[in-house]
């Protein structure tokens, strides 16, 4: 199978390599990410009317050593990690996990796809998400690989019955309306506004903050999301838009959310942690999404890997997620690849708060 591959989207016959049907994989839409994170190293690649996306990018995983059940071992493994910088070849876009970054019209062998995009590179970890690894297009077996299971993605699916975000809410038991009825209670101070193009460019410092702090919070940390992509998807698409949270000219929180087809997808949020708990601005957010969703008569809303608990007590549930994980170093391989077979994603309780599911 021949191919080529380029590390900036505008040295590649991106646009006519195959029909753009889905947005997340087309040229305007990488061209945001591109723009705004050059610390990743990006990987293109098209051949026989298909084409992918992934990245390289640098991180620290010290943190893995805490799956190890040997305590000296566990300090051992933390200890030299700590201060090891490691290269991913993530091979989708590691900013929204659960969307495929590929284009698939014709079969392809992944085995290739890897060699040709880590040509003349370095990695330590090659990661693929299971929706790329298990694609009934993919003629290679890859055996090294060790399954991951990370953490899931929240999908509330939109009842046609929900004509309103009120009609919604009576479709709930009544401690979860209740539970609502608060959250509306103590926002109520607050004002949600559309943020336009001026304001996003001229608070820009803000938003990365508020979003940093939702991010530093995560188990696991990757290379760092640049918001002024924010400003650029929305200069591109009228499908995109971020709000913000004020309470006078103060901003508390902002989210962001993205219509596509018959899905809204809701991933990026930044919140000010000291005013979360006293206003509600979390739970607010995945309410107003709500709303949102249903007045653009959306199948599905799509909320993203945090906070899974929670978003279940709005009436998502969860989508079980996989990567393929390779360590490229055959020692360190030896020592992670028990340590990445025990990584499961944290339990929680699923909640079940509509009145016809018992």
């Amino acid at each position: 199978m021949s191919i080529k591959v380029a590390n900036n989207i505008s040295r590649i016959d991106w646009d006519k390599s195959v029909d753009n049907e889905n947005i997340f994989v087309s040229y305007d839409f990488l061209r945001c990410y591109q723009d705004y994170h050059s610390n990743l190293e990006h990987v293109y690649i098209i051949g026989n009317g298909n084409k992918f996306y992934g990245h390289l990018f640098n991180v620290n995983i010290s943190d893995i050593s805490d799956y190890s059940r040997n305590f000296l071992f566990k300090i051992l493994l933390h200890f030299f990690l700590r201060f090891t910088q490691l290269r991913f070849f993530y091979f989708t876009n590691s900013f929204l996990t659960n969307i495929p970054s590929f284009s698939v019209n014709k079969e392809f062998y992944l085995d290739e796809l890897i060699i040709g995009a880590l040509k003349e590179k370095e990695a330590d970890f090659i990661v693929i998400p299971d929706f790329l690894f298990e694609h009934p297009s993919n003629r290679s077996k890859l055996s090294e690989y060790v399954k991951v299971e990370v953490e899931e993605e929240m999908i509330l699916s939109i009842s046609k019955d929900w004509f309103d975000f009120n009609a919604y809410k009576s479709s709930l038991k009544t401690k979860y309306r209740k539970r609502i009825n608060n959250i509306y209670k103590r926002s109520k101070d607050s004002e949600i506004k559309l943020l336009d193009r001026h304001y996003i460019e001229s608070n820009k410092d803000q938003i990365q903050q508020l979003f940093d702090n939702v991010t530093k919070r995560a188990s696991f940390k990757g290379t760092v999301f640049n918001v002024e992509t924010l400003y650029s998807l929305i200069n591109k698409y009228e499908s995109f838009n971020l709000y913000g949270y004020f309470m006078g000219n103060n901003l508390l929180a902002f989210s962001s959310e993205f219509s596509h087809g018959d899905k809204l997808y809701s991933y990026f949020v930044g919140i000010d942690y000291s005013y979360n708990k006293e206003y509600s601005l979390y739970e607010r957010i995945l309410c107003e999404t709500i709303s949102n969703a249903i007045k653009l008569k959306k199948h599905q809303l799509v909320f993203g890997r945090t906070a899974n608990e929670f978003k279940s007590n709005l009436g998502a549930f969860p989508k079980r997620s996989y990567v393929y994980i390779l360590v490229t170093n055959r020692y360190l391989r030896f020592v992670l690849n028990r340590i990445l077979a025990k990584i499961k994603p944290r339990k929680w309780i699923q909640r079940f708060p509509f009145k016809s599911l018992d």
